[in-house]
């Protein structure tokens, strides 16, 4: 049975089920904008693990010159 608006249906015993090429399709689109959502978390993700890496990098740079300094005015 297929309607107006282009989709099929099988009638299968009380109930009617959509096409499985509809169902699959529909997956598809499903999986491919997950897919788009994940790729922006992980680059956003690492973007900020970059950025934290060179604060600690920065404040151990600063830490090491602080701890030279003293010690070279003890002397």
């Amino acid at each position: 049975m297929q309607f107006a608006n282009g989709r099929t249906v099988i009638w299968n015993g009380s109930r009617l089920m959509p096409d499985i090429s509809d169902r699959v399709g529909q997956l598809e689109k499903d999986m491919i904008a997950l897919q788009t959502t994940v790729q922006i978390q992980h680059k956003e993700l690492f973007t900020r693990i970059k950025k934290l890496e060179n604060v600690l990098i920065a404040s151990t740079g600063a830490i090491l010159l602080t701890c030279v300094t003293i010690l070279m005015k003890m002397q």
